[in-house]
């Protein structure tokens, strides 16, 4: 494998601007890529010319439930592939959009052949309107831990300037890249100046996830619930082992996660600012790297870092945003709702009662059951945080249900 990003243009269709920094840029379409060369730019060093766009691809998937993490999209999805126009013998949560390309999870060919079973397309032969889907939660907030496959060349890059450090330390008093540094936990040097030669060798902030999909598949229309983000973090905290382990167990454990890592997460904001935090925390040097998994699971509250991305690159038409607590009061709505909006025929009896016999799957629920319900004053300390993050979602979407109840600044 080659290191090199694919080149491709990380502007919509007819001349939309990229998101900038601070999260504005217009709505528009998507540049085609196409043909074979498609495939070919979810490689590693692959570069693709404009000359090679001349074949039309065909697509695996036509929707994709892009997350959030922790917010019933699994529940949503069961209910969804009911219908006997969403085939469901593929495997719908490879996670391929985020995945490091030299994982198991390979290249496009790779991503397509998930969706080339004997199963799956003897179903699409028998129902030739069937639509495909993709439902990876992982992929709304696509902050850099979770983005490998856009910048794996950053860890690339990071871990030759890191080599080159320790295998030529420098002595004592020389000038060097190296000298001078702290040294880090492993006794290794901490080679501050590798951070901006990383930066450099990974894809600009203007290409994100959002841009890279509808790249490779023009035509695909994103579903996405977000839970209150309150919520949503205290059922992360105990989803994850590694953070009971190092801050203990419960309430108590929560509150120093939360107080941890918010104070480092305002150390950062405040320094570089909210966007570039969200997107890449840990790119901005060794004080962020060293914050224990780089705020990974507060930051994936802040939805409204992400929204702009997707809302640049797929118009309205192609993109819903639904509150997980709608759905699981009233799932068989929900559900019927994204339906209608992928353009499905009205379900039958039977795929309907198929849909209303899932076992419910409410995250929320389940920690509760095992955990008991966050303490109201960390509860507010939380939904402080996030409040003004909610408020810029709610006025991006023109949505006030993402601003009101728990949504909202607490009283």
């Amino acid at each position: 494998h080659g290191v090199r990003l694919p080149l491709v243009d990380p502007q919509p269709a007819h001349a939309a601007p990229a998101v900038d920094a601070a999260g504005r840029g217009a709505r528009g379409g998507s540049r085609r890529l196409c043909g074979a060369s498609a495939a070919a730019a979810a490689e590693p060093g692959v570069t693709v010319l404009a000359s090679q766009r001349d074949e039309p691809l065909a697509v695996p998937a036509a929707f994709f439930v892009a997350g959030a993490l922790q917010s019933g999209t699994a529940d949503l999805w069961r209910r969804l592939k009911a219908h006997s126009l969403i085939p469901s013998r593929h495997d719908a949560l490879s996670h391929w959009w985020t995945n490091h390309p030299r994982s198991r999870a390979g290249n496009f060919e790779t991503y397509t052949s998930r969706f080339s079973g004997d199963a799956t397309l003897a179903a699409l032969d028998a129902a030739p309107d069937s639509l495909l889907g993709d439902a990876s939660p992982a992929s709304f907030t696509f902050m850099f831990a979770e983005s490998l496959r856009l910048h794996y060349r950053y860890l690339d890059a990071f871990d030759a300037c890191y080599r080159e450090c320790k295998a030529n330390p420098p002595q004592r008093g020389a000038p060097s890249a190296c000298a001078n540094r702290k040294k880090g936990s492993d006794g290794g040097y901490r080679a501050d100046h590798c951070y901006g030669r990383a930066t450099a060798a990974t894809s600009p902030l203007s290409f994100n996830l959002p841009a890279f999909a509808t790249t490779l598949l023009p035509a695909l229309r994103v579903v996405v619930m977000l839970r209150e983000p309150a919520e949503r973090l205290w059922i992360a905290f105990h989803s994850y082992g590694q953070y009971p382990a190092k801050y203990g167990q419960g309430a108590a454990g929560f509150g120093g996660y939360f107080g941890n890592q918010s104070a480092a997460w305002h150390s950062c904001a405040s320094r570089h600012g909210v966007r570039p935090c969200a997107l890449r925390f840990e790119g901005h040097g060794p004080e962020q790297a060293d914050v224990y998994y780089h705020c990974d699971q507060l930051i994936k509250g802040m939805y409204s870092a992400f929204l702009p991305e997707w809302q640049a690159y797929f118009a309205p038409e192609r993109l819903l945003v639904l509150p997980s607590s709608e759905h699981f009061a009233r799932p068989m709505r929900s559900t019927r709702l994204v339906w209608r909006w992928l353009g499905l025929r009205e379900a039958s009896q039977q795929e309907e009662a198929d849909a209303r016999r899932v076992k419910e799957g409410d995250e929320l629920e389940q920690t509760v059951r095992r955990h008991g319900e966050a303490p109201a004053h960390h509860s507010r300390a939380v939904r402080a945080f996030y409040a003004p993050f909610n408020r810029d979602l709610a006025e991006a979407l023109d949505d006030r249900r993402f601003y009101r109840g728990n949504w909202g600044a607490p009283s």
